[in-house]
Order: C-alpha cells, then structure tokens, then sequence
C-alpha cells in the first residue's frame, strides 16, 4: 500500500461521536477499569491483613510474645499497605514526560523501581509474619524442617512475582524500542 493509498484510507475512516459526557466519565478514576481492580485489591488487602492482626492480637496471644515481635509484625503490614497505596498512585499517573517516548522511558525506569521494592517488601513482609508467627516456639527438628518447607513454598509466589514483573517491563521495553525505530 502506498502512502496516498494510506491517506485516503485514513481519510474515510469514520470517527464514532461521543458524548462529552462520556468521554469524562471514562477518564474518572471511579469509572477506570484497570485503577477499580486495583483499589478492589488494595481494600481486600487492607481488611485482610487488618484480619490478621486482630486475630494475632486476640487468638494467637501476641501480648504474651515480646514487645518487639508485635512492633515487628505491625511495621512490616504498615509498610506493605503503604507501598500499596503507593502502587495505586502510581498507577494513577501513567503519563510521566512530555512525549510518548520520554513519558515510556520514565514509566520503565519507576516500574523498575517499584518491582525491586516491592519484591524487597514481600521479602521484608514474609520474614516479619514469620518471626512473628514462630517467635515463641520451642525449636525442634520437626519445626525446622515445617519452617524449611514453608519458606520453600513462599519461594514460589516470590519468584512468580520477579516473573511477572520482568514480563511487564519487558513488554514496555520492547513498546518503547519499537516506538523508537519508527
């Protein structure tokens, strides 16, 4: 096809007319499809967690383990709901530069960032729940070898995780390459 071809086509293409209205409402954050999974997530999360604790605090006798055991499990919680949010505001802001490509450029380089703080935090969040969970146990053979298996088990979700990070960074890269070549 050549370029007038090309043209011409674009040309008759026919535009559908929206709604101003709703237009607006499809760029809202209420009405984004992509931002609502991702809140939905952040508050199953937040009363999740917020379920745990209540339970440690009054089923698991956590104001018999030692001070520093509680202040442990509730710093690691805060700071995994706070790089939630984080997530989520950052999700919010997808244009980061004046142009498409600088605007990519900036998006690969804080997504790097926030996959590698946020593998970090997983990591943080399982040893404090597991130092939490196993503070006041005695010890014994069969116990490490359950701890053993627990910590390889949550190995599998952790590199899920690297996974799927470097896919979606990887897709980016490869976008923004093809942008760059054209």
């Amino acid at each position: 096809m050549k370029i007038e071809e090309l043209k011409h086509e674009w040309q008759n293409v026919v535009t559908p007319q929206l709604d101003i209205d709703r237009l607006r409402n499809m760029t809202l954050e209420k009405s984004h499809p992509v931002l609502s999974g991702i809140r939905k997530q952040l508050i199953l999360e937040l009363f999740g967690w917020s379920a745990f604790v209540i339970i440690c605090f009054t089923g698991l006798d956590a104001d018999q383990k030692p001070f520093l055991t509680s202040v442990i499990l509730i710093i690691v919680l805060a700071l995994a709901m706070l790089f939630n949010v984080y997530g989520y505001q950052l999700s919010k802001d997808l244009i980061a530069g004046p142009d498409i490509n600088s605007s990519l450029q900036n998006r690969i380089a804080s997504l790097r960032r926030f996959a590698f703080i946020s593998v970090v935090l997983r990591l943080v969040l399982i040893a404090g729940v597991g130092y939490f969970l196993s503070s006041s146990l005695q010890l014994d053979l069969r116990r490490l070898m359950l701890l053993g298996v627990a910590s390889v088990v949550l190995v599998v979700p952790l590199y899920l995780l690297i996974r799927l990070w470097s896919k979606r960074i990887s897709r980016l890269s490869e976008t923004l390459r093809l942008l760059e070549e054209h």
